[in-house]
């Protein structure tokens, strides 16, 4: 096992429909299943896990296909949410995971999202962290930058401009980064030929309802209004794409949600407040979710 910067975990390989895909799985008890976003990798989740796990919880987190250690297929045509879908479905089928708790962020909760609907039943609670659940309107940059076909592959993949926006600087994370973190979020996409998949997750965002995603995203919110599970929303309070309003709307939309801030954090709020997000989880999990 190659040693990473604050990455103890045993690297865990499985294959779904051809696609090798790397997940960590730490620990026993309730299953917590736990989903990263464009564009890291499990390594989001470092400071979550070891909290969560002392606590009696089972916590397994994949890499997306194209992210972290997973198989990185080369053509933007070959992704898609519902092969994300697919392949994550297929995950926890393999792994027999039962009564499962779901935390996501960025895309990595729309694509768990459809898997919840889609298997009712095998779901306990939910926590959502800075992300979407219905059609929002995007900021004009973002589309001229990473939804103008060819012109934002370029700068996706040639110029990787959409990571160096992610790890440089406090655009996206607010507190001081380890160089040693941040080497380890920029490990996996070191050429061009393994970028494809960054580049393709902005234009799946569906900007209006004639979009070919509208569908998939409606449904998620559609069923998020009527179904009494319970929700723990988690936005952070510096997060330039999501913000506490929406978190907020979220918790309010559901049936059973309750929100919570998260200060001084970013996008990417799992790096930001680990530790924090997950003590709130425990707490949440054992005495209102009831899951322990």
């Amino acid at each position: 096992m190659t040693e990473r910067f604050e990455f103890p975990f045993k690297e865990n390989y499985i294959e779904v429909d051809g696609i090798r895909l790397h997940y960590v799985d730490d620990g026993s008890g309730p299953p917590i299943l736990m989903m990263h976003g464009q564009p890291t990798w499990s390594y989001l989740y470092r400071k979550m896990i070891p909290p969560l796990v002392a606590a009696g919880y089972r916590c397994v987190a994949p890499d997306l296909m194209d992210f972290g250690l997973s198989d990185k297929p080369a053509k933007e045509s070959d992704y898609n949410l519902s092969r994300h879908e697919g392949l994550i479905t297929g995950l926890v089928e393999k792994l027999g995971l039962e009564a499962v708790t779901i935390v996501g962020q960025d895309w990595g909760r729309p694509i768990s999202l459809r898997y919840a609907i889609d298997h009712q039943s095998n779901i306990k609670a939910l926590a959502i962290l800075n992300t979407l659940v219905t059609i929002m309107p995007m900021p004009l940059f973002f589309k001229i930058m990473f939804r103008s076909g060819g012109f934002s592959s370029f700068l996706s993949k040639r110029l990787d401009l959409f990571r160096k926006m992610s790890f440089g600087g406090k655009l996206l994370i607010k507190r001081p980064l380890d160089a040693r973190a941040k080497e380890q979020y920029l490990m996996p996409h070191k050429d061009v030929s393994t970028r494809s998949g960054i580049a393709a997750f902005p234009k799946m965002i569906p900007p209006n309802e004639r979009h070919e995603n509208a569908q998939y995203i409606k449904d998620i919110d559609d069923t998020l209004r009527l179904w009494d599970i319970p929700v723990l929303v988690m936005f952070s309070d510096k997060d330039m794409a999501f913000k506490v309003a929406e978190g907020q709307r979220i918790a309010a939309m559901v049936p059973n949600g309750r929100f919570h801030v998260i200060e001084n954090a970013g996008h990417f709020l799992q790096e930001d407040a680990g530790e924090d997000i997950a003590d709130r989880m425990v707490t949440f999990l054992r005495d209102e979710a009831k899951v322990s």
